[in-house]
């Protein structure tokens, strides 16, 4: 939304002062310098979670990430791709070869859908932003995620948002990337403690894992999804422990 996302083709309105094959610029141009990032953390078996705003940064991140499991081995390395907003569809494949995991923010279609549509990307780009489905239809997983202080750290949300991709307008930036409240919640539960290597530890209701949920005044799997940011926080339950209740 700040038009400093490195894409593969130029803004719909580029910034002030610019010209019009503006495209945002890379965090790192340096590219040797930045697989030999790459090349370290796989090198040391450390896992890679990174920031890539724009489809010309995922570009270099999957190129990076096919240079070290080409020379390491790539075995359920969990590698993330956080941001992974403007993912073309052949990227997709690849990372789906890769084993790379996404992490969409699809609250931008609330707060800045209207926005991408009009001045950044424009609306064939703007309604494939963080496209979940696009994701499942490859049999990939995803998790979504607030970028707090950017956005409030709201759950509901991000829920609202997976699921109806309703922008502050009321336009619905991708009917066809929309997903069902199920998964949107899956992708903030069981897929994220999966991406973090804690899919024993919590993530899911089971025993032995930690007991850390939350009771809600209504089941968001039976109400209206339009209706999912009315839901009201009842008690929360950390380790079993109730830390918080609603009077």
């Amino acid at each position: 939304q700040g038009k400093t996302a490195y894409l593969s083709k130029p803004y719909k309105v580029p910034p002030v002062g610019t010209n019009k094959d503006y495209r945002g610029y890379p965090a790192f141009p340096d590219a040797d310098a930045y697989n030999a990032l790459v090349d370290a953390a796989f090198k040391n078996n450390w896992q890679i979670i990174t920031h890539c705003n724009g489809d010309a940064s995922g570009d270099m991140y999957i190129h990076a990430v096919r240079l070290a499991a080409n020379k390491y081995g790539n075995n359920d390395r969990r590698s993330v791709m956080i941001h992974a907003q403007t993912v073309r569809e052949d990227q997709l494949d690849s990372m789906k070869v890769l084993g790379i995991i996404p992490s969409f923010f699809a609250m931008h279609t609330f707060y800045w859908g209207d926005w991408h549509r009009d001045e950044t990307l424009g609306k064939e780009r703007a309604y494939r932003i963080s496209p979940a489905v696009s994701t499942l239809n490859r049999g990939m997983i995803f998790t979504q995620h607030h970028d707090a202080p950017v956005a409030f750290p709201d759950a509901l949300r991000i829920l609202h948002a997976t699921v109806n991709r309703v922008s502050r307008s009321g336009d619905i930036i991708g009917p066809d990337q929309r997903v069902p409240v199920y998964i949107a919640l899956k992708s903030i539960t069981a897929w994220a403690a999966y991406t973090a290597f804690e899919e024993n530890l919590k993530g899911t209701l089971k025993a032995g894992k930690l007991a850390d949920f939350v009771i809600l005044d209504k089941n968001p799997l039976k109400i209206d999804p339009m209706a999912i940011t009315s839901l009201k926080i009842m008690a929360t339950i950390k380790e079993g422990k109730t830390i918080y209740e609603k009077k």
